[in-house]
């Protein structure tokens, strides 16, 4: 990627951090305790899309001159959620192999 003054580095570095704080905060301390964040964070993103289909398709339904915007605006609720689910997830595997490796516990 082009980022020749390391902003979105940093920020990706940041949010890593953040995440980090708040894993440790919550007790997350186990590799076990961190799979288990992993899959709630993708059992919560299952959910979210299911209500957003939902929803979008109760609007089309029944309102039909609003399908054009409500499909537009759950495309946008969906790409956002894809990608924080794929940024925390990789920031949780990150955290797993940074502080809960077999070595660290060693």
């Amino acid at each position: 990627m082009n980022d020749p003054f390391g902003r979105v580095r940093q920020k990706q570095q940041s949010s890593y951090d953040s995440l980090r704080r708040s894993l440790i905060e919550a007790g997350v301390g186990t590799r076990g305790a961190a799979e288990s964040v992993l899959k709630s964070m993708l059992q919560r993103a299952a959910v979210i899309t299911l209500l957003v289909m939902l929803a979008t398709a109760a609007v089309a339904l029944y309102l039909p001159q609003m399908r054009a915007a409500a499909l537009t605006l759950a495309f946008i609720i969906l790409f956002w959620l894809l990608v924080t689910t794929m940024n925390g997830y990789s920031f949780v595997r990150r955290y797993i192999k940074e502080e809960l490796s077999v070595e660290k516990e060693c």
